[in-house]
């Protein structure tokens, strides 16, 4: 198999496995391959060999982090794959994940507290205006009910009323 490069249909096909196991497997084990103009992988041989050992392995119940790429070298394959980080590495990381999130805790409750503080400041404005129309409407009654009693004085307004006979008949009889 002297080619230079393959296609991925063609190795699926060669092992029997879907194109796209074949791709996972290239994106997993960090295999070298190219892309086209449009947008197809194009493997080169050396990823075609590597490509039949995943199968192999694969085929014998292995899981991929357990397939060997080195030759079968497991302890270098092991040291490779499994990197250790410190737990004081992990728990600053931690400690500044928990301060950003308490600024952003706080910033939070501010933009609240303010959101707050304006509804409280349009409401109080609200009443003011509210008040300052009772104050208006307060001392517009006042002066109608002052112009009402300046215009019907005790003098002009009858005490009761008499009907027109009662009248006739005093007149008549006050000569």
């Amino acid at each position: 198999m002297g080619k230079k490069s393959w296609k991925t249909r063609e190795i699926a096909k060669a092992i029997h496995v879907n194109p796209s196991t074949v791709q996972r497997w290239i994106k997993y084990f960090n295999l070298a391959y190219n892309v086209n103009s449009n947008g197809h992988f194009e493997i080169p041989n050396e990823t075609y060999k590597q490509l039949k050992v995943i199968y192999a392995e694969m085929k014998q119940g292995k899981k991929m982090s357990d397939v060997c790429l080195l030759g079968g070298d497991k302890e270098q394959a092991k040291s490779k794959k499994v990197t250790m980080i410190p737990t004081t590495q992990v728990e600053k990381k931690m400690e500044e994940l928990l301060s950003q999130l308490d600024h952003i805790e706080r910033k939070v409750r501010n933009k609240a507290d303010d959101v707050v503080e304006y509804q409280i400041l349009h409401q109080r404005k609200e009443i003011n205006e509210l008040n300052q129309v009772i104050t208006q409407l307060s001392a517009r009654i006042n002066t109608l009910e002052d112009q009402l009693v300046s215009n019907t004085t005790p003098s002009t307004r009858p005490l009761r009323e008499t009907s027109g006979k009662k009248r006739r008949l005093s007149s008549i009889f006050s000569f």
